[in-house]
């Protein structure tokens, strides 16, 4: 191939990955307003503690899906047999398999979990929440196939598409039944509809043969992936599992729905941006130079869009919670709410390191940061949740995943060549983008103004920062400081 030829791929391949994510990005942020709206509308017919329900069957669901995870939508992804129906007949079968042992797992522990926290309406939710694991791991795996070639029509259809419809449909059982049963169907109803949609886009006919080579690159990969999940899970759920033993179930509701709209940037990133990130750094896998120049470039981006947004979110936390959920209990969780919200931010930008090493193929280079990461979590948060509560959950969080992230550089060091000092480059101009739209919002909170007019200087302020960042990346020579980072557009 020419160099003019190559360079001609490399431009068709920006162009796809462009246009797929600005779709999924779209489409990813639609989903989550709806999901907004309908948790706003809900929030005032529903009672905090139905909430407080769900979150924990989340979490017991989240606990037996880490413990069975096997990775394999980032295998079909990363394998360059990937779109082979061999290898997504095999991908597909130990899919289903997995749904099959999360679903007997959970109908056969939900009255010893029940019992253990004290919730005897926690046993029936459970016997029942099974069922959407099984649906999720009866999508077609094409649908992964299609994202290796940076094809994300059948993504956006099969999912955004199943969550909004499960949204609409969860509503109207919502204002019907008010109760936490509604919540759980429509959950169930979402995974039924991602499976069905998925074949509709993306057609797959699984057979009864397994693949011998196929089976072996999965098997080596899900090796390396081995535990990840369920460590990744301990820093995820931890805070839920232990607040539900130290406070009531009323406040665990409270601090799920906080955290809840804290984390939609971190959904609309992972379903937006983190599907982009490990086919594009896969295509760099035999060019460390470049790969430590989109990494670099990509986080950030992250400080410098996800900063801000931290600042506007956590100086209006109070008058946000309770004007967005309609009640003023809401609001006792502003500081969880802030504290959260910054690690949403920090969580993204490891995201995009972590992508490295499934797009290299070594996720088992994972391993130490999350080793660390969740051993940080189980020493922090049970301490913190007891003395703070859901304020001290979310800061074992937080602090679990910067000193977790300090590991990870330094192995990216070995792995790619990527300077720990270049990487901290990255996060200055994030910091001094935030300043301003922060200093803005306090200003008018220690004025005694209104709740609603702080949220909505805090909308504004927030609105007006990105609108100039968005700008200065097209166009960055006006504020040359805000373009130090290393990996900055010049």
């Amino acid at each position: 191939m020419t160099t003019q030829q190559a360079e001609e791929v490399r431009t068709a391949s920006r162009g796809r990955v462009v246009r797929g994510g600005s779709a999924l990005a779209a489409a990813s942020a639609v989903e989550r307003l709806a999901r907004l709206g309908r948790n706003m509308l809900l929030a005032r017919v529903i009672a905090p503690d139905q909430f407080g329900l769900m979150a924990v069957v989340l979490a017991v669901l989240a606990l037996f899906e880490a413990l069975t995870e096997v990775g394999v939508a980032q295998a079909v992804i990363q394998n360059a047999r990937g779109s082979t129906p061999a290898f997504l007949n095999v991908a597909w079968w130990f899919g289903v398999a997995r749904g099959v042992v999360v679903a007997v797992a959970t109908l056969v522990l939900a009255g010893p979990i029940a019992s253990f926290y004290d919730m005897p309406d926690l046993e029936p939710l459970l016997m029942v929440a099974g069922l959407s694991v099984v649906f999720t791991g009866l999508v077609s795996p094409r649908v992964y196939a299609l994202q290796r070639e940076l094809r994300f029509g059948a993504t956006l259809v099969a999912f955004q598409g199943a969550a909004m419809l499960a949204t609409l449909a969860t509503l109207a059982l919502g204002l019907w039944m008010q109760n936490v049963w509604a919540l759980l169907w429509g959950a169930v109803l979402e995974s039924l509809l991602r499976f069905l949609l998925s074949f509709v886009v993306a057609p797959f006919r699984p057979g009864l043969h397994w693949d011998r080579e196929s089976r072996r690159d999965l098997f080596r990969f899900t090796r390396g992936m081995a535990g990840l999940s369920l460590l990744t899970f301990l820093v995820m759920q931890a805070d839920t599992f232990v607040l539900a033993k130290v406070v009531t179930v009323e406040e665990v509701g409270v601090y799920a729905m906080a955290i809840a709209l804290a984390a939609v940037p971190l959904t609309i990133f992972s379903k937006a941006v983190q599907p982009l990130v490990v086919p594009v750094l896969a295509r760099l896998q035999a060019d460390p130079v470049e790969m430590r120049r989109a990494v670099l470039h990509m986080s950030r981006l992250v400080w410098l869009f996800g900063l801000p947004l931290v600042a506007v979110l956590a100086s209006a936390a109070e008058p946000l919670l309770v004007l967005v959920y309609g009640r003023e209990e809401f609001g006792r969780a502003a500081a969880a709410f802030a504290v959260y919200s910054l690690f949403v931010v920090v969580y993204m930008a490891s995201m995009v390191t972590f992508s490295v090493y499934l797009a290299l193929g070594r996720p088992e280079l994972q391993r130490r940061f999350t080793v660390v990461r969740a051993g940080l979590v189980v020493v922090l948060v049970y301490p913190l949740t007891a003395a703070l509560g859901g304020t001290g959950a979310a800061l074992a969080l937080l602090v679990s995943m910067i000193g977790a992230m300090a590991v990870q550089l330094t192995s990216l060091r070995r792995v790619i060549g990527l300077g720990v000092a270049d990487y901290l480059r990255t996060v200055p101009p994030g910091v001094l983008a935030a300043t301003p739209a922060l200093l803005v919002v306090l200003t008018v909170w220690a004025s005694g103004r209104p709740g609603w007019l702080v949220v909505a200087v805090a909308a504004a302020a927030g609105a007006a920062t990105w609108v100039v960042l968005a700008l200065l990346e097209r166009h960055p020579r006006p504020l040359p400081i805000l373009r130090t980072a290393v990996g900055g557009p010049s």
